[in-house]
């Protein structure tokens, strides 16, 4: 299997990632990146690795003018979900299949192009940064977001996952957050030829109101469904007693922290 090949989501796993994943931390993320954005009136901007459009959909609603939003990523499963969930409005809205490194839009097109939570599984980040580089106007922005910090939630399940189910469950679970040194994103963009304008953070409270349901809405419910109904009764008792200190009226609130970056290129 390809490196890209990897990141290709069943139909079920785009709809089960919309259900789950977004309003717990993408659609609140989302709205603490766009609060943080000067949107460009009439502005052409790109969401790349876009999902099933929660920034995107942040950005259509806040964006001055009548500009041009165009939603793009690897998963075609993920961008019929955007499109479905997307309402009418002023702005010319386009929805694209595309891998990031082969965008299919001619160079200094955009005047902001926003990527959250999808550097880290970009499997040539050099060759990324660089398209996205290509496609902007000179002057233009990329917005980028990457967590910062293992989420103590995820820390929590990676060490129930490693007792009672395996190492790569485990493996799994950190995943997302293998890629936090903001030091190595900096040379990165660096590197690609932006000009880094800001770095600071977002922290979000991420709430988890049904335990259960939301362990099993991850990429690790196979690994497991395969254990049996016991083991996934010991990973959830793991993790809510490694929470207990975020409980909050039989609720969990556990903060996660991004890195957020504005580049510009020159």
């Amino acid at each position: 299997m390809s490196p890209v090949d990897a990141f290709r989501l069943s139909d079920a796993a785009a709809r089960k990632y919309q259900d789950h994943s977004v309003p717990a931390m993408f659609a609140p993320l989302a709205d603490a990146t766009v609060k943080r954005l000067n949107l460009p009136t009439d502005g052409h901007v790109l969401d790349v690795a876009c999902g099933t459009g929660a920034l995107t959909r942040a950005i259509i609603e806040h964006l001055p003018g009548q500009g041009c939003v165009v939603g793009t990523d690897l998963n075609q499963s993920m961008i019929d979900i955007a499109q479905s969930m997307t309402a009418q409005t002023e702005h010319n809205v386009e929805w694209v299949a595309s891998d990031v490194t082969e965008l299919p839009f001619d160079a200094q097109s955009f005047d902001l192009a926003c990527v959250q939570q999808g550097l880290q599984f970009f499997p040539d980040k050099p060759a990324a940064l660089a398209e996205i580089f290509r496609v902007l106007k000179s002057g233009g922005r990329l917005s980028l977001t990457c967590w910062r910090a293992i989420s103590p939630f995820n820390d929590a399940l990676a060490e129930a996952l490693a007792i009672h189910v395996s190492d790569d469950a485990a493996q799994k679970a950190r995943a997302p957050f293998s890629f936090r040194d903001g030091d190595l994103i900096t040379s990165l963009l660096q590197d690609a030829g932006f000009s880094i304008t800001t770095h600071d953070g977002i922290v979000l409270q991420r709430r988890f109101e049904d335990l259960r349901a939301q362990v099993l809405a991850l990429p690790v419910e196979q690994d497991m469904r395969a254990k049996g109904e016991a083991a996934i009764d010991q990973v959830l008792e793991d993790i809510a007693a490694r929470l207990a200190p975020y409980a909050q009226g039989g609720v969990f609130i556990v903060p996660q922290e991004a890195h957020f970056f504005i580049a510009t290129r020159p």
